[in-house]
Parts: C-alpha cells; structure tokens; sequence
C-alpha cells in the first residue's frame, strides 16, 4: 500500500527540444472503472489489462478539487471519457488518452486524502475525507509565521529546486512538509502558476531565482507569500508546453 508522498515537480519542455521519437508503444490499457462506498470511504476501482508494476504517479489541484494520476503506454479501452460515481464524495471520472499516455482525473467534491493498492489487474483507490489536525501547544514568544487553513491544518513549503533534464527542459521540484495542501497549477497569462493553499514560506525561500543561462523554456522562478497561501511564479520564455505531478 502506498501513501501520497510530498513532492510537487512542474516541467517546462520546449517545442523542437525533444528529438523524435519512435512509434508509440502501448503496452497496457484501461478496462473498467468502478466506484463504491465503503462505510465514510470512497473506493475507485481501475480495472488494467495488465498488472501494474508500481503505482503511476499522480497530483492533486485544489479548485476545483482533483486527483490525477499518469498512466504511461497506456491507451483507454472503456469506450468512453466520464464515468459517473454515485454517492460519496467523488462524483465522476475523466479519462482522457493523449497518445501513448492516459490521464485519468477523479472530480472530488472536497479534499480528500489517498491510499493505492494493487491487486492483480486492478488499482485500488481507497479516499478518505481529510482529517481534522489539532495544532501542537507553541511555546511563549514569537510564534512562527505558519498558514492554519480553516480546518485547522498546517502547511509549509521547505525547498525549491531547479533542474535541467536530459532533453533540455526545465525542472522545479517542490518539498512540502506533507500532503494535505491544496495544489493548484493554472496559467495565468504568459506565466505558469503553482499555489499551495494553507501553507507558509520561510523568508529564506522568499526570493527569485534566475535560470534563463540554463538553456530551459524556464526564465525565472519567483515564490511568495500571500494571504495564507504560497504561490510559485514561473515566467517561460519561448514555446513551451507543461506539466505537473506530486508523488
């Protein structure tokens, strides 16, 4: 059983970057998807027609709220896009193919925390509603600047990395100090933006760096703190594409 870990990575890949590539090569598929409600629990069967190695990794953006999860080599046999859910807190599921990867989304009605197993040929998704987190006394003096969210749970951001990748794009890698935040990933303009709800920056990590000498669609990267909430700033140059995923 595997627990959502708690790193965000977002990659910025220019167009004309990557060389060609050879034909796709789909070696797995997506046969069914189930939904039930198992007591508070809401259970997300994925039928394969193969058995997964390891569990695809997978984010969460927070409005509206949803988890997604990568399946790579894989294309989409159920014979449509939407599966309806009926009760509980997950109303439906998208799958959508682009070529040799398919994403799948589950559209949640709340936050909801996750577990994954893998039984056979199916992934199993077991989603609890989040708990409520009590914060620990803090002793006399200045309090740490923290963002408490409304039900109570704290949040931090510990570190922002930069990384090229083999294929020349440009890699942010963000720790988190657990999975409960929030995530929304949207672009606004002509920049890419990352805010984690309900969570705090150390004012050493309050700063912009500057990584257009790396040879990335990434131009600078700028994080700062707002209103309770964390937003990362991500301003590309040239013609880019992206995406994001937390593990």
């Amino acid at each position: 059983m595997r627990f959502l870990k708690t790193s965000i990575a977002a990659a910025l890949v220019g167009f004309g970057t990557v060389a060609a590539s050879p034909a796709w090569a789909i070696s797995n598929s997506i046969e069914s998807i189930i939904g039930s409600q198992q007591g508070e629990a809401t259970q997300v069967r994925i039928r394969m027609g193969m058995p997964l190695t390891e569990v695809p990794p997978s984010f969460s953006l927070a409005n509206p709220h949803r988890l997604a999860l990568d399946f790579k080599d894989t294309d989409n046999r159920i014979g449509r896009s939407l599966v309806e859910i009926a009760g509980g807190d997950v109303k439906s599921v998208n799958v959508v193919q682009s070529g040799e990867r398919s994403r799948v989304v589950l559209n949640m009605s709340r936050p909801m925390r996750f577990q994954t197993e893998i039984d056979g040929n199916d992934l199993i998704l077991s989603l609890n509603r989040q708990d409520t987190v009590v914060g620990a006394p803090v002793k006399s003096g200045p309090l740490p600047m923290v963002a408490q969210n409304a039900r109570g749970s704290v949040h931090a951001l510990k570190d922002i990395d930069f990384r090229r990748g083999k294929d020349g794009e440009g890699r942010v890698v963000i720790d988190l100090s657990d999975d409960g935040a929030g995530v929304d990933v949207r672009q606004q303009g002509k920049n890419l933006i990352v805010e984690f709800q309900g969570t705090s920056l150390p004012a050493n990590l309050r700063r912009q760096l500057d990584v257009a000498d790396f040879g990335t669609p990434i131009k600078t990267v700028r994080t700062q703190y707002q209103g309770g909430n964390t937003r990362l700033i991500i301003e590309p140059q040239g013609l880019w594409e992206h995406s994001a995923y937390q593990s």
